[in-house]
């Protein structure tokens, strides 16, 4: 498909130059005298890329770059100037422009320009759509089974206690909220994991303003009792070496990561099957070490699993959990300049070991 370049140019005969030259080369092209029509036809057409002088009435070059940014119009904008100052440079790259082709120009410079940002369009359009999809497999994993079992069970409940209300003992009704309840919270905890998930694949990285200094073996105590006792295994629970140890990190997401693997290591193994945590540091470096004794999956197939949103053995094993919460915690400790290690250990058991600068 042809792609659609808008001109805005205030001279006529340049304007009419690009026009020309562009269609010769197979673009689809409109033009604008000054940056307020470039913006309306901007907002209403979607080109593909604008050709925009930088001094024009009405509405300078700048203006319209600013008006389009702040109206989330992320189109590719190259800017045709006579003037060479920094400053106007640092202005225009500020705003948002991709690129400066100074007057007087050769065709061949001004369309090599234009190939080269159609190009990394395309690639950024590629790169959303592959999200996309991916996320979209996501929904669909998540429809077969996390999403239909407590629905199911929640409409069940609902329609029981509506139909049979009258002939309940309260203690059947309490027992029947207390499950609603508890679907509800699943159901929640499931959208939270895939909010999280997306917004740190879009983002690449958590912010460094949202990092702070924290003494990581406090909440890792804190966060494996209560895991423990949420199991009923409180005694399957034993703390090995926790040395004091401060690591600058995102509190919120790195608990969430924390969370997801001590959870696993109860999830995953059985009941009087101990779970050894350790916390050491040592060159400036904190290692976090999660031990089970399970003997549901070994560690390459955790690898295997962080990379990709499933769930391990859903067909020997009916856990509950999409199996993005090992995508996700590898995602939130890479996002804070981390590493996630799984190391079998014999006879039974994975090691699962995280490693961040203090």
């Amino acid at each position: 498909m042809n792609k659609h370049i808008l001109v805005v140019e205030d001279e006529k005969d340049i304007r009419d130059s690009l026009k020309t030259i562009l269609e010769l080369n197979d673009f689809i092209v409109d033009v604008a005298e000054n940056g307020q029509v470039g913006l309306e036809k901007a907002t209403a057409n979607k080109p593909d890329l604008i050709l925009c002088d930088v001094m024009m009435p009405v509405l300078d070059g700048f203006g319209l770059l600013e008006q389009l940014r702040s109206n989330g119009i992320e189109t590719p904008l190259i800017f045709l100037t006579a003037k060479a100052q920094y400053n106007d440079l640092r202005t225009g790259m500020n705003l948002g422009a991709d690129d400066y082709i100074f007057k007087p120009f050769k065709s061949a410079e001004l369309l090599q320009s234009i190939e080269r940002r159609l190009e990394r369009k395309d690639q950024l359009e590629q790169h959303l759509k592959s999200l996309v999809n991916s996320l979209e497999q996501t929904i669909m994993l998540m429809v077969g089974h996390e999403f239909n079992t407590p629905m199911h069970g929640i409409l069940s409940f609902t329609n029981l206690i509506k139909k049979k209300a009258n002939d309940l003992a309260n203690h059947e009704i309490e027992d029947f909220c207390n499950y609603l309840e508890k679907s509800s919270h699943r159901l929640q905890q499931t959208f939270s994991k895939i909010k999280v998930y997306y917004d740190l694949k879009l983002s690449g990285i958590a912010p460094m303003s949202d990092r702070t200094k924290f003494r990581v073996d406090l909440l890792i105590q804190n966060l494996a009792t209560k895991i423990a006792g949420d199991y009923n295994r409180s005694s399957d629970l034993v703390f090995a070496n926790i040395e004091a140890s401060e690591i600058n990190v995102s509190l919120e997401l790195f608990s969430i990561a924390l969370y997801e693997l001590i959870d696993n290591a109860f999830k995953f193994s059985e009941k009087n099957a101990k779970v050894t945590i350790a916390v050491t540091n040592d060159s400036n470096r904190v290692s976090i070490s999660i031990l089970d004794q399970g003997t549901i999956c070994k560690a390459a197939e955790l690898r295997i699993q962080s990379g990709f949103i499933g769930q391990i053995k859903r067909s020997k094993f009916e856990q509950q959990g999409l199996g993005i919460g090992l995508a996700l915690s590898l995602l939130i400790i890479n996002s804070q300049n981390g590493q996630l290690y799984f190391e079998d250990i014999e006879p039974n058991g994975i090691r699962t070991e995280i490693s961040l600068n203090q």
